[in-house]
């Protein structure tokens, strides 16, 4: 209990010290969001344009160096914390390089799609290499009972998928002020109660610092938000979280506890597939929450939902959903 009150309150206390901080800074330099390109007759995000970004190069490190220290000095550095750590490290850095990008050379579209993908496979295999290394059981198991898979090539092919397919999906809901930071807390601590009861304390603490640097950071995100987390924070946490379903041996846990994520990222599938076969849209506007924006709960144009509406419906989905994992399957 003490790793969790100390991985918590280091997390949450450096974080809302830092935040600020490198917040004025950003300003000053001008690593700022773009005008938010919502499409024709969208929600008016116009106002958001010159909020700083990047605000996961303030959390993310909080959550890097805070483990470092803590591990050795609690003694909980297994091998599954640091396979964790590495991959939000790298998606985190990955990240940093699409912000960059757009954010200096004023365009939407950030890094390439193949340096994006080959790094998140980079990630992806040091954490298996990490887990090798720390003779992890790669065992597999196959959902709806169909048995388990014993191979570290099926288990490093799994990995790619749900790293690069997770954090993509966070990146997806990062769209409204505090939305992916919420919904991202409720993950976390559902996966923090799981590996609790495990008994995997260097999960237990990266997962509380992860939890208190996110309280923290929501301080300055919330609506209307003060600073973006940018894709440095959201792919960041995507990884975070399917590195604690994979090393935890909760494989299938995200459909889920990442029930939101999972959801943002069907409706773009969708509409897009829609559109370009029958040139007809499904939903008002994707991802989902936009919908939201728009329309409310009933796709009533002339009853939008303000931030803050879309954010406390999307957050009570996403505990409702993580509950029912932690008492039907856990």
């Amino acid at each position: 209990m003490s790793t969790l009150l100390l991985g918590l309150l280091m997390g949450l206390i450096a974080t809302i010290i830092v935040v600020p901080r490198l917040r004025n800074w950003f300003k000053k330099i001008k690593v700022q969001q773009l005008v938010m390109r919502t499409g024709e007759n969208g929600p008016d995000h116009a106002a958001k344009a010159g909020t700083p970004t990047m605000g996961g190069a303030g959390f993310i490190p909080v959550v890097i160096i805070g483990f470092i220290i803590l591990a050795f000095a609690t003694g909980a550095n297994a091998s599954t914390g640091w396979a964790t750590l590495i991959a939000i490290i790298v998606f985190a850095l990955v990240g940093a390089f699409d912000d960059s990008i757009k954010v200096f050379n004023h365009r939407d579209e950030g890094l390439r799609f193949l340096p994006k993908l080959f790094s998140q496979i980079a990630a992806a295999l040091l954490a298996v290499a990490v887990l090798f290394l720390g003779h992890f059981d790669f065992t597999l198991d196959l959902p709806f009972n169909l048995g388990s898979i014993n191979s570290i090539i099926v288990y490093t092919l799994f990995t790619i998928f749900w790293l690069v397919g997770w954090s993509n999906a966070t990146n997806l809901t990062d769209g409204l002020d505090g939305l992916a930071s919420g919904t991202a807390i409720i993950a976390y601590v559902a996966y923090l109660i799981i590996a609790f009861v495990q008994g995997d304390m260097t999960m237990v603490l990266l997962d509380a610092l992860m939890i208190g640097a996110l309280l923290g950071f929501l301080v300055f995100n919330h609506y209307p938000a003060s600073i973006f987390m940018g894709d440095t924070g959201s792919l960041a946490l995507g990884a975070g979280l399917a590195m604690n379903s994979l090393v935890l041996h909760h494989e299938w846990s995200l459909l889920l506890i990442g029930f939101v994520f999972m959801v943002e990222t069907l409706t773009v599938m969708i509409q897009v597939t829609s559109y370009h076969f029958f040139k007809k849209r499904i939903f008002l506007m994707t991802p989902i929450h936009h919908s939201f924006e728009k329309g409310g709960l009933t796709g009533n144009t002339d009853k939008p939902w303000n931030e803050w509406q879309v954010d406390t419906f999307f957050w009570a989905v996403g505990l409702i959903a993580a509950v029912l994992y932690l008492v039907i399957f856990k």
